[in-house]
């Protein structure tokens, strides 16, 4: 299903980024690099450059490459707080929610600041931030947001201080990866998602072998795209099987790219959020909602939105016949024997269970609606109706890719002939936009 890492190993991924920062950055190793034999590869105070890039990818170490080499003047808990208050004082929905949440105990602020790690994580930290303006912004937004709503649930400081840390190192293991894979512009096929979905267990293993966190902090990284329905990865976890910190991290990752937005992100949020029932715990949501209320009463005006109206109400048709095709398809394999394996049957059950959850969804924000309309009919009705239709419809869209690469997981521990005959099912569901 996945593709696994050893710390044993060095990941060329890793390295390359470590060598790329080294042209910017003072790297060096703090203790002497020993290979598996014995032989030293790299002395105590050497920089670390490009010229060992080739001895140190060859050999098998002695101890994990991460835990010997520390960057200068790294990512620390100063420089996080100090990049959650410019998240704070550029998104107004940020700053209200941090507000919300600082009467009662430390401040998340302060919970952050208190959010220690060691050279390893500094240095992946430090490589995140080089990876684009927004790279360290985002895994700055779901600490933030992570203790925000955790301090809203009456969570105690150990929670808080386990989601302020997994929130801050939750992707982590993306830095393993194969970098087409993780490229915002390039959507993947259902089959290439089993080369993103191993990112939070790497992630675990990670923090596991490399810091003294408490288990929790690595727990709940490995649980961040876990989903309380058991629609997640990697592990389909569901329910109380996910922790209360690997919950609210879920949460936070999933508002926290729709919260950096300028149109209209509080309404956005919301309808992420609930627009699945059962998707995440109803606790959890209704303390996210709470605190968004919050942000909605110091809000400014909202941004207008400019959504294209033709795309939206090509894409309501498209969605529904996506829908209805699919739905079709899996009866017309739940009548015939094709599948035999108890795997099988279950992961078509599974995916017709989910596909009718997104059918539900579609009919219950009015899509249903707007499917029998024509585009004279659609364009009639107000902006804020419009703009609902807007975001449900592309949460729709998200729900079946999300189905069709659950579906193609599935499908690589089925034999070759029974995962031939779901393909056309991930290909349709895939194909929905």
């Amino acid at each position: 299903m996945t593709e696994e890492v050893s710390i044993n190993e060095v990941n060329k991924h890793y390295l390359d980024k470590v060598m790329t920062l080294s042209e910017e950055r003072d790297v060096e190793a703090t203790e002497d690099i020993f290979d598996a034999r014995g032989m030293k590869l790299v002395a105590k105070g050497a920089r670390i450059s490009r010229d060992l890039q080739e001895r140190l990818i060859l050999h098998k170490l002695q101890k994990p490459l991460e835990s010997s080499i520390a960057v200068a003047n790294g990512v620390n808990s100063e420089i996080v707080v100090n990049a959650a208050r410019q998240l704070m004082d550029t998104l107004a929905p940020v700053g209200v929610m941090q507000k919300a949440t600082a009467n009662k105990g430390p401040s998340p602020l302060d919970v952050m600041k208190q959010a220690k790690f060691g050279n390893s994580m500094s240095l992946m930290l430090t490589i995140t931030e080089r990876g684009g303006e927004t790279a360290l912004s985002h895994s700055v937004m779901v600490s933030l947001v992570s203790v925000c709503l955790a301090k809203k649930m009456g969570l105690g400081e150990n929670v808080q201080s386990t989601v302020a840390l997994s929130g801050l190192l939750h992707d982590i293991g993306e830095l393993y990866i194969e970098p087409e894979y993780l490229d915002s512009k390039r959507r993947l096929r259902p089959h290439e998602w089993r080369h993103v979905v191993v990112h939070p267990r790497i992630g675990e293993m990670l923090i596991n072998e490399l810091e003294n966190f408490p288990p929790s902090v690595a727990q709940a990284v490995s649980e961040h795209h876990e989903r309380f329905d058991g629609g997640g990865y990697p592990r389909r976890l569901s329910g109380k099987n996910i922790s209360i910190a690997g919950q609210i991290l879920s949460v936070a990752e999933m508002i926290s790219g729709v919260l950096m937005r300028q149109d209209r992100p509080l309404e956005r949020a919301e309808l992420a959020l609930k627009i699945i029932p059962g998707e995440h715990a109803h606790e959890l949501v209704s303390a996210v909602s709470s605190v968004l209320r919050l942000c909605g009463e110091e809000q400014q005006a909202a941004v207008q939105d400019s959504t294209q109206h033709q795309m939206v109400y090509d894409r309501v048709q498209m969605l529904s016949g996506c829908i209805d095709a699919a739905l079709q398809h899996c009866q017309t394999l739940a009548d015939t024997p094709a599948l035999k394996s108890r795997a099988g049957k279950d992961s078509l059950a599974k995916g017709i269970q989910q596909i009718f959850a997104v059918k539900r969804a579609f009919n219950s924000t009015g899509l249903e609606i707007c499917k029998n309309e024509n585009i004279e009919e659609f364009l009639a009705h107000d902006k804020e109706i419009q703009f609902e239709v807007a975001v449900a419809g592309r949460e729709i869209q998200w729900r079946l890719h999300d189905i069709a690469r659950n579906l193609a997981l599935h499908c690589a521990t089925l034999d070759a002939e029974e995962a031939q005959i779901l393909q056309p099912l991930i290909d349709l569901l895939d194909g929905a936009g």
